[in-house]
């Protein structure tokens, strides 16, 4: 490679986010698409699983609320992230939207298209939750991957500068 010509990172990272955005897609409409609630089949467990942790001292308020309110914003910080690494980082502030605009999408398909699960305001706020964290970490991702960038760019442009004297 020429000493002139600085690599371009951009086509591989576009190339990665843009696998990420379609496995995660793919998974998330696997799980909110499940014809009945995706827990349903391991119910007894978790129901175990929250009274047992009650007994050694988890706090009454954590209960299968909590949880499931908990795994909602969990499953939406990587929309959220995904959303802010795709958009135009000038945009950014549009990815804010994306991520409650997905859920209130997905929990009226919920209503509307699958009679055994239920849709609530609550997990929409969670998820938008989950999303709007995932949007700032995009955010600082980049501002530190940018940083590292005009680094190598200064220094790529000093080396330049003394072996053309």
């Amino acid at each position: 490679m020429s000493i002139d010509r600085l690599p371009s990172t951009s086509g591989p990272r576009h190339a990665l986010i843009a696998a990420l955005a379609v496995g995660y897609g793919a998974f998330l409409a696997f799980v909110v698409f499940w014809p009945s609630p995706i827990d349903k089949p391991v119910e007894g467990i978790l129901d175990r699983a929250i009274a047992e942790m009650h007994e050694r001292g988890v706090p009454a308020f954590v209960d299968y609320s909590f949880i499931e309110s908990a795994a909602n914003v969990l499953l939406f910080v990587p929309v959220g992230l995904l959303f802010g690494l795709i958009v135009p980082l000038k945009w950014w502030p549009v990815a804010l939207l994306l991520g409650p605009a997905l859920s209130g999408v997905i929990e009226l398909a919920q209503r509307y298209l699958l009679d055994e699960r239920v849709s609530t305001i609550n997990d929409v706020i969670a998820n938008s939750i989950g999303a709007t964290i995932g949007v700032f970490a995009a955010v600082l991702l980049r501002a530190v991957v940018k940083a590292r960038d005009d680094k190598v760019i200064e220094r790529h442009d000093v080396m330049q500068a003394a072996s053309s004297r």
